[in-house]
């Protein structure tokens, strides 16, 4: 529903800055693994503490979803987008100047605040703001996360050690400069918008009908994927955060191999996610794919615990990122078609269903760790990945009757 008086088109970010800025968020996003050791050096935090540091930001993104409901439906989905942002690059500009560890919980709130605003209203935006080109925006708006998740592990080479923060404050000052770079833009795009509604005779564009959500949340096979975007978003951030802290501590391997350790996994599921597509449309059946995607996933990542080979670690790494990458994706496409009214409620069904499991299991895989080791904890990771391929099997025998895309 738009806000009266508002013009539709009005206040939208360029694709490409949204693109741009997507992409910097997923480096915030993915700077604890790769500088977590140096983090715990500098301030003295455990690996327990790390872990809830994690935690700390899927409060903040609980946090951030509450408060959504209550007063975010005033805002169009761009200014969403750009408050996450405004709050993602604060609280990574004070990381910068800060001292001490207790501040490292408060900000890593306010990341996680900001990052379901990002998510939310960068995808919401190209959606509506976008709608003709949207099923090329949305999948290239998921492409340049996995590309800043990738070069995430390079850009920080620089400040592995005691410079750690200020990989934190340059992050922040690029999306800050995005965010003042989307502002100035915007006057002279909604001029040029206006002109062309009045000549047009302010043609309305299409909205996307929003239907009941009962029916979704009294849907078997709905609810038991939507526990597998839990499981899966949990692996997920288990591996992009303590795989290369596994690779560096207990394999006691160099920087360059342990920045390698989280560009290979982003690597195998940006692969995924460009391929699913035509996959799909040439005949792959979606739940064929999962089951088949999430059973090797697993077994790949338990492969990675089993040997001290790097060369086989790397390579067991990128195809659990492989075969499990595309389960966002085919989750979207799948329920999407089962409700096409509810496109709204799916998407904020994943991010809440992934923001609980990347909040649960990396406080869990930290506590097996401090009783066991890394490599044990891991495996858990493998075990979140199996229980998703039973998931999707049910799923699977319950929505035999209906069209899956």
């Amino acid at each position: 529903m738009d806000i009266p008086g508002l013009v539709k088109g009005f206040d939208t970010m360029h694709p490409a800055l949204l693109f741009a800025a997507f992409f910097f968020f997923a480096v915030a996003y993915n700077l604890l693994g790769p500088l977590a050791t140096n983090i715990m050096a500098s301030t003295g935090l455990s690996l327990t503490d790390s872990g809830m540091l994690v935690s700390s930001q899927q409060l903040g993104a609980i946090i951030s979803m509450i408060l959504s409901l209550l007063v975010m439906k005033r805002f169009r989905q761009s200014t969403v987008a750009r408050i996450g942002y405004t709050a993602m690059a604060i609280a990574l500009g004070s990381i910068a100047i800060s001292s001490g560890s207790l501040l490292l919980f408060l900000f890593y709130l306010v990341i996680g605040f900001g990052s379901f605003l990002i998510d939310s209203g960068s995808n919401a935006a190209l959606a509506s703001d976008y709608y003709e080109k949207r099923s090329l925006y949305v999948p290239l708006l998921h492409f340049c996360y996995s590309a800043g998740a990738i070069a995430t592990g390079y850009l920080i080479l620089p400040f592995k050690g005691p410079s750690w923060r200020w990989a934190y404050g340059l992050v922040g000052i690029v999306l800050a400069v995005i965010v003042i770079l989307s502002l100035l833009s915007q006057r002279s795009r909604d001029n040029k918008k206006k002109s062309e509604r009045l000549e047009q005779g302010n043609q309305a564009t299409p909205e996307v009908q929003v239907g009941p959500i009962g029916a979704l949340l009294k849907d078997k096979a709905f609810i038991l994927y939507t526990l597998v975007i839990m499981f899966y978003m949990g692996s997920q951030i288990v591996c992009s955060a303590w795989i290369p802290v596994y690779v560096e501590t207990e394999l006691a391997q160099p920087a360059a191999i342990t920045a390698t350790s989280l560009t290979v996994f982003w690597i195998g599921t940006a692969i995924s996610r460009l391929i699913i597509g035509p996959v799909m449309n040439k005949g792959g059946k979606p739940f064929l794919l999962s089951i088949i995607g999430m059973f090797l996933a697993g077994l790949s990542l338990m492969g990675a615990t089993m040997t001290t080979n790097i060369v086989l670690v790397l390579v067991f790494v990128a195809l659990c990122g492989f075969f499990a990458g595309s389960t966002i994706p085919m989750y979207i496409v799948v329920t999407s078609t089962w409700f096409p009214q509810n496109t709204a409620f799916i998407s904020l069904s994943y991010i809440v269903a992934g923001t609980v499991g990347r909040m649960v299991f990396p406080w869990l895989v930290t506590e097996i760790a401090s009783v066991t080791n890394l490599g044990y904890a891991l495996l858990v990771s493998s075990l979140m990945l199996f229980i998703s391929t039973i998931l999707i099997f049910m799923v699977q025998r319950l929505s035999r009757n209906r069209i899956s895309f």
